[in-house]
């Protein structure tokens, strides 16, 4: 990211994918208004003020607002809104809230995130020790509901915002809050960038091109990883250089939106998902989901609750049966109404089959048919008078119960 030395106007709003309007989030700022007028000679231009409710200037912000969308000659769209408290999260969240209810299909949003909120925003990520997606700051793309978010001013300086709007004589909001340096975006606006500045003139810029360069890392990682989003193959993972596994395996997780383990803890699960021998089944598991070796692939798998093997289950076949851990339905296709008894984890068992007239240890049909260890333990034995007559599949003891069950087990994989 390198900050503009001049604010070229062409060069900011011509950059627009094809749409069908933008929405403009606009809070009366110098930085929201400088947007807003940059972009008002568009066509489909609407603005929406978010009034939080906190500040006692907040009803004349907006007043301020809905006449400067009237001289501009664009629409507005103004939302209240109801804080469970004043920090910085909250009112994030229901900003994005309502312009998630307001943005259409394949309009654009628009912030006036610039190169100054883009370094502190980099710094706080640092802060709270992020991996290389947070420290690549913000995209100045993205996907978002039913359109794209855009930060056309991510590499201007708010100074040049400035320039541009005293140069053209533009009136904006100063919003007293933003001295209070309990938030810490303020305290690193007000205190830190004002004496980091002093020494290192250019650490806007630094910072914002150090965001970029890990953003370009970034995404080689995820074009790495993401040949197969469903799971991470042993191949991939063993192909690569040693120092960097750890990395990789972070990287395909990261991609889930799940908490991640620490470094240690990754390089172990790296360690010995890769060494164990083919026979052996390594396994991962924290409170938050679990990671399993199958058929050389990693897969990260939903907890869920192994059913009892003891636990004995009757089930009136007119009835869809569902796992008692919320893992399937069981249902049965027949026109007769039978009665059944369903068991978990028999695997023990051995079952005739009637297509083939030869009885297989279930422990064999599972392996034959490549059956995962996640739905292994979720499939249903069912029995018909004390015998094993079908696990939910197409494999049955008699051409009676052939194919007459149907086993929709839950899409457990992440």
């Amino acid at each position: 990211m390198v900050c503009s030395t001049t604010l070229n106007i062409n060069n900011i709003t011509g950059n627009l994918p094809p749409n069908s309007g933008c929405l403009i989030a606009y809070s009366g700022g110098a930085d929201s208004t400088a947007l807003l007028h940059l972009f008002s000679k568009l066509e489909n231009i609407t603005a929406i003020h978010i009034n939080h409710n906190i500040n006692p200037n907040a009803k004349s912000w907006e007043n301020h607002c809905r006449k400067t969308c009237e001289q501009l000659g664009i629409e507005l769209i103004i939302e209240q809104a109801q804080l469970p408290d004043k920090s910085e999260n909250s009112c994030r969240i229901a900003r994005y809230e309502f312009f998630r209810k307001h943005l259409k299909e394949n309009q654009i949003l628009l912030t006036a995130h610039h190169a100054q909120d883009q370094a502190e925003t980099i710094l706080l990520k640092l802060f709270r020790g992020s991996g290389l997606k947070g420290l690549s700051g913000m995209e100045q793309y993205t996907d978002f509901a039913q359109g794209k978010l855009y930060r056309p001013l991510l590499d201007i300086s708010p100074q040049k915002l400035r320039d541009y709007l005293v140069k053209n004589n533009i009136n904006w909001i100063e919003d007293d809050s933003n001295l209070n340096n309990n938030y810490r975006r303020n305290f690193l606006r007000n205190q830190v960038f004002p004496e980091i500045l002093k020494q290192f003139p250019d650490a806007i810029e630094k910072i914002s091109q150090s965001g970029k360069n890990l953003k370009t890392t970034y995404d080689w990682l995820n074009e790495l990883s993401s040949s197969n989003t469903t799971s991470l193959k042993l191949e991939t993972l063993n192909n690569t250089d040693k120092k960097y596994q750890s990395t990789l395996l972070y990287q395909w997780l990261s991609q889930k939106n799940i908490p991640l383990p620490d470094k240690s803890t990754i390089q172990q699960i790296v360690h010995d998902f890769t060494n164990a021998a083919n026979d052996k089944n390594p396994h991962f598991r924290n409170k938050y989901y679990q990671l399993i070796r199958f058929r050389d692939e990693i897969f990260c798998i939903q907890n869920y609750q192994k059913i009892d093997e003891q636990q004995v289950y009757e089930w009136q076949s007119d009835e869809i049966f569902e796992l008692p851990n919320g893992c399937g339905t069981l249902q049965y296709l027949g026109k007769k109404s039978l009665k059944f008894t369903i068991k978990f984890n028999q695997c023990g068992q051995k079952i005739k089959l009637s297509n083939r007239n030869i009885t297989k240890s279930v422990k064999n049909l599972f392996q034959e048919n490549q059956v995962p260890p996640w739905i292994k333990h979720n499939t249903p034995f069912i029995y018909h008078n004390n015998q094993l007559i079908s696990l939910g599949f197409s494999w049955s003891n008699t051409k009676e119960f052939e194919n007459q069950f149907n086993f929709i087990p839950a899409n457990l994989v992440i």
